[in-house]
């Protein structure tokens, strides 16, 4: 079986795809009944841009929208790097089972540093995008159909050795696995059948214009500073940053400025004019500690927020997550943690070890577009 195919995908008209990627209330179903969306005559995979600003230049991202063969992760065909929430995972299934389709892809990054999947769609760019819409983020997003078969063939054959990391949405792609498990229990679908397959969105992991941000942790339900500083005993130093509670440039200031690059994060407290800085102390070793992780994985910074600070300091609490700092800090939480993203690498790293992150560790800027192309899942229908 091919690691990609083409689909006949679902697509919004030009009039109403913004309405598509802010999520409409429509269903599938009555989406295309009502002509808001297009189904494909034809199988094709879909090149995807991503233009936004980067940090005083316009960068642009650029992905594969496709059908992937559904793999177990213990297949190692396609590995993840987090842990998932079961509400989100059965969010994502409800979704999927209403829709008999998947409307929102999975981030997957693959090794290209030949650029060969750039060289195979570029005479597609070179024609008047399919859709183009421009997201409240100020993102603008252009999809390219790709249907001749020659270039389909050459990029299955391209993808067919590869391995796959999921970059961002492990519980979409688990929602994938679990509706592919349902509809097949009684019977198993032809070997090319849409039922196999999944809905995903690849990228390079060579690609400069692919990075990961920071995922905040904000809190409610914590204690006093007092009392979650002296939950921590030796394994943490503490440097107040005076009055930085407000400001976020000192506080990232603070973090690039760390012992040894070892692991940190800021604490702000409600309340309090003064952020603090809270670094692992060089002597401490996680797996010492008693963390279930790789060695070379302990000292990443979720790892250690995780497992060093919140599950001891702050069992129970309520912990959510989110990437704008500046949001996370308005929040009238009880705490909030500023974090450092991780790189590409890093995230490829724990992969590749075999390891997982804490749920929620990871994010990437700016998010994918729901609902630009669906797959619809009909067992009776080959994609291949």
């Amino acid at each position: 079986m091919p690691q990609i195919a083409g689909l006949r995908g679902v697509l919004p008209t030009p009039a109403s795809v913004g309405d598509a990627v802010v999520g409409s209330a429509d269903g599938l179903a009555r989406a295309l009944a009502d002509g808001k969306l297009v189904r494909d005559t034809s199988r094709a995979v879909y090149r995807y841009h991503q233009v936004f600003a980067g940090k005083g230049r316009t960068l642009i991202r650029k992905s594969l929208l496709c059908a992937v063969k559904l793999s177990p992760f213990s297949d190692g065909e396609i590995r993840p790097h987090e842990t998932t929430v079961a509400a989100a995972r059965d969010a994502a299934l409800a979704r999927i089972r209403a829709n008999t389709a998947h409307d929102e892809p999975v981030l997957m990054g693959f090794r290209d540093p030949a650029t060969e999947v750039e060289r195979l769609c570029r005479k597609a760019e070179s024609n008047r995008p399919t859709l183009e819409v421009t997201t409240a983020d100020g993102t603008v997003h252009k999809i390219w159909r790709i249907s001749d078969s020659e270039t389909i063939g050459a990029l299955r054959k391209y993808f067919a050795p590869k391995k796959l990391h999921v970059l961002d949405g492990h519980d979409r792609y688990e929602a994938q696995l679990a509706y592919h498990g349902e509809i097949t229990q009684e019977a198993s679908p032809p070997m090319y059948s849409s039922a196999n397959f999944g809905l995903a969105c690849l990228t390079s992991l060579d690609d400069p214009a692919l990075a990961a941000t920071s995922r905040h942790r904000v809190i409610r339900g914590a204690a006093k500073r007092e009392t979650v500083f002296g939950a921590l005993g030796t394994h943490f130093i503490v440097d107040k940053v005076t009055g930085a509670a407000k400001d976020v440039a000192k506080q990232f200031a603070a973090l690039a400025d760390t012992i040894a690059h070892q692991p940190a994060f800021i604490a702000v407290f409600a309340g309090e004019p003064d952020a603090w800085r809270l670094t692992l102390s060089p002597d401490v070793s996680p797996v010492a500690e008693g963390i279930s992780v790789h060695r070379a994985l302990q000292k990443l910074d979720p790892i250690v927020l995780q497992h060093l600070f919140l599950d001891r300091a702050l069992p129970g609490a309520q912990v959510t997550t989110e990437t704008n700092a500046e949001v996370a800090l308005a929040s009238g939480a009880d705490l909030v943690l500023i974090t450092r993203p991780l790189s590409v690498e890093q995230i490829a790293h724990v992969d590749e070890l075999g390891g997982l992150l804490p749920a929620g560790s990871t994010a990437f800027h700016p998010p994918l577009a729901r609902g630009l192309v669906s797959l619809v899942i009909d067992p009776d229908e080959d994609l291949v």
